[in-house]
């Protein structure tokens, strides 16, 4: 996804909720807000992804802070507040394909930038797909049953999440849900899903081997690896993993988010807010 002007308050956003998060030293935070900036003027420029530069912002704030993760509070009352929306939503959708993904899709408008009040609304409103390949991805479910691996996304999402995995793998098809590798931003780790008592429900689940905001394929455990390698059917849940892995253009994985941002929605040629479910081949 190509990085637009925009792109750059949003990361120094970014810098500033994570360092306030990550200490309440005031000398400590100078240094990792200090520090994390001058990496993001250093990289940020054409060919840049925001994503990336993210990662490694997120990585110098941890190391100055000594806190490896700043979002651990705010993942916790995110879980509690997803658990009581999925209740009071996932009544009013069905079990067909296009329902359970639409559900999944609204748990995507969980985010650490957004107040409970204005994704409450976001989530409360009838979803419809801006770009909606279900069809395709039905006829791509009904070849021979193979490996379906599940990119997670924000914390809270798993509950989302589930019925659309219970459903795939009705369908056929071996889900493997995979969470990130350890703490990053307000992403869902093997600690968070087992603290919202969903670990066994969503088993086998497995873990990228890397701390990362979408998916650096340089950066997995070799076990991952191998699974993404293995894998015929590939679900990316959320907007990071649409700005590291859309240009790759591999035709096993389908985006799944709402375009939360003006460069992603841009990107996608859907309006801001749009929930999208699109083939990597577009």
């Amino acid at each position: 996804m190509a990085i637009l002007p925009e792109c750059h308050p949003c990361l120094e956003r970014l810098v500033g909720l994570a360092v306030e998060l990550a200490t309440p030293d005031p000398e400590v935070r100078r240094q990792a807000s200090q520090s994390a900036r001058r990496y993001l003027d250093q990289e940020f420029g054409p060919g840049a992804i925001p994503a990336l530069i993210a990662n490694r912002m997120l990585g110098i704030i941890h190391q100055i802070s000594g806190n490896q993760d700043p979002f651990a509070a705010r993942k916790a009352a995110a879980t509690v507040w997803a658990a009581r929306m999925y209740r009071r939503l996932a009544p009013a959708y069905g079990d067909d394909l296009e329902s359970l993904l639409r559900l999944a899709a609204v748990g995507n408008a969980i985010d650490f930038f957004r107040g409970e009040a204005e994704a409450t609304r976001e989530m409360l409103a009838r979803v419809e797909f801006a770009i909606a390949a279900v069809s395709d991805f039905r006829r791509e479910l009904a070849g021979t049953p193979g490996l379906l691996l599940y990119l997670a996304d924000n914390a809270g999402e798993q509950f989302f999440d589930r019925p659309l995995v219970s459903g795939l793998r009705r369908r056929g098809s071996r889900v493997v849900y995979a969470v990130k590798g350890g703490p990053i931003q307000n992403d869902l780790t093997l600690a968070d899903l087992s603290a919202s008592g969903l670990l066994e429900a969503l088993e086998p689940v497995v873990d990228t081997g890397a701390r990362t905001v979408g998916l650096e394929l340089d950066g997995v455990s070799p076990g991952f690896g191998e699974l993404y390698a293995a894998a015929g059917i590939i679900v990316a849940k959320g907007m990071g993993h649409f700005e590291t892995m859309s240009h790759l253009s591999d035709p096993r994985v389908w985006f799944l988010l709402q375009a939360k941002c003006p460069p992603v929605a841009q990107a996608l040629g859907v309006d801001l807010n749009a929930f999208v479910f699109c083939s990597s081949n577009g």
